[in-house]
């Protein structure tokens, strides 16, 4: 059987999943991040987590090669977050966004989260069309606050029906 790409993107998208921004920043200190939902943990001891990285995205080099990134996981009230962030240009993302330092001096996003996990850059593997991103978790912090979900190419505030 000859698998489809529109299909099995249709297939992958009855996954219920959390919706998450990753940021850090490149050799000029210039802020970067995007909207990511391949977001899982991996370890808890040693305390590890993944997520996959386009083999096509403009910002391959930047997060293949900084020291560390965070991991926003993203409340339900950041729909408009997650748009603005999973565009295709990247200039527009940190428009009107408000930016600090994570305890390990990576740029993250200064508004409230579901919760933020910041990594140190543990291990790429090239699979497929993208890049699996391991991280090593330093720093975390979570909140009681209601996830956004992303379902079936659609983000969501709540699913009432589980």
């Amino acid at each position: 059987m000859q698998v489809q790409h529109k299909e099995f993107r249709k297939l992958l998208g009855n996954f219920v999943t959390g919706v998450t921004i990753i940021t850090t920043h490149g050799f000029t200190n210039k802020p970067c991040g995007l909207t990511v939902n391949s977001f899982n943990s991996l370890s808890l001891d040693p305390p590890l987590i993944l997520w996959s990285l386009s083999i096509n995205s403009t910002n391959k080099n930047i997060f293949l090669n900084c020291s560390n990134y965070v991991i926003h996981i993203l409340s339900s009230e950041q729909i408009e977050m997650a748009n603005s962030f999973a565009r295709k240009n990247s200039s527009d993302r940190f428009k009107n966004i408000r930016t600090k330092f994570s305890p390990s001096g990576t740029t993250m996003l200064d508004t409230e989260h579901k919760a933020w996990i910041d990594c140190k850059n543990h291990r790429q593997y090239v699979e497929g069309d993208h890049i699996i991103m391991i991280g090593k978790v330093q720093y975390y912090k979570y909140s009681d606050s209601e996830p956004l979900m992303f379902y079936n190419g659609d983000f969501y505030e709540k699913i009432s029906h589980i």
